[in-house]
């Protein structure tokens, strides 16, 4: 089958190492069980495996690769089905919490500097007109297994137990703070306002620059959200509620990219969180598509496979 030509453009001029596992499973395989294209799966592999590789040579240690495509593969399905019958002894839980704590603060930024601010509030600005926007907030349900203490607590609004997170994302779909901690029963706006990112805003940091938010959140000189409806609004609150509601669609489209369920109890679920995000963000700083943004390529694909059966 012909390698796609979004392979070809993607490539980097570097050696990669010879791995067996990756290259033993087809571009189906690995976009359909990790949601991401073969080369950029191996991107992932070569950047997080010198942490991750056991430091005992045995013939029983399992390799790295497998350690890291079983991760990826959890991360998209919530299951390590997909491994089972090809390795045993992977540990999962050692690998996202590498991620999570080795990275977070690499690949999670808030634009701190004026000059990040300026790109990413014109970014914005040419969505639909609003000034000085930096960041996106709202809260995603991320459901888990209703823990054996306290679960009342983390019942959300819709009887679920579930982890509320809190993140903010920019105009490029990255994911540049995040809060996972606070139980479903917490609301967005007590989040907010408990936030480190919340104090910052308040103490000033980040001059006028102000981030948007859903009717859930609270109106401040930082904070800006629609003008509530039950009131008769001006023109220009119309206007204002039009253009929010327009540059606010990307963080819904963020949200349903990183979103899921992860059946597991609630300190398991919040290193987890964090460590999908670092992944997110690096797919996106790398521009390694996602599985749901690249269908055409996929049927492609599949269609590449099929020709080749009947060769």
């Amino acid at each position: 089958m012909a390698i796609p030509l979004f392979v070809l453009n993607n490539e980097r001029n570097r050696v990669y190492k010879q791995r067996r596992l990756l290259e033993s499973l087809s571009e189906f395989e690995i976009r359909k069980h990790t949601g991401l294209p073969w080369w950029g799966a191996r991107e992932l592999i070569e950047w997080i495996e010198p942490e991750v590789e056991p430091l005992a040579r045995r013939n029983y240690a399992t390799p790295a690769e497998t350690k890291i495509l079983t991760t990826l593969g959890f991360f998209r399905s919530g299951s390590f089905q997909w491994m089972l019958g090809t390795v045993s002894g992977t540990s999962q839980p050692s690998c996202s919490r590498i991620i999570a704590e080795g990275h977070a603060n690499e690949m999670i930024r808030f634009p701190a500097s004026v000059d990040e601010r300026n790109i990413v509030s014109n970014a914005f600005y040419q969505v639909a007109g609003l000034p000085n926007v930096i960041g996106i907030v709202d809260g995603s349900h991320v459901l888990i297994k209703a823990p054996t203490d306290h679960g009342g607590v983390y019942i959300n609004r819709k009887q679920r137990h579930s982890i509320n997170v809190q993140i903010i994302c920019n105009h490029q779909d990255k994911i540049t703070d995040i809060v996972a901690k606070y139980p479903g029963s917490s609301h967005d706006s007590f989040i907010m306002r408990n936030s480190a990112i919340c104090h910052r805003f308040q103490r000033g940091e980040f001059g006028n620059n102000v981030l948007i938010g859903d009717s859930g959140y609270f109106r401040a000189p930082y904070l800006a959200i629609p003008f509530s409806r039950r009131a008769a609004l001006s023109v220009e609150q119309q206007l204002f509620n039009t253009a929010l509601t327009k540059t606010r669609s990307k963080v819904e489209r963020c949200i349903g990219l990183s979103g899921g369920d992860l059946c597991y109890e609630p300190a398991k679920v919040c290193k987890l969180i964090t460590a999908s995000v670092v992944l997110h963000n690096y797919c996106v700083n790398f521009g390694i598509p996602l599985l749901d943004e690249d269908e055409h390529q996929l049927e492609l694909i599949i269609h590449g496979l099929a020709e080749d059966e009947l060769d």
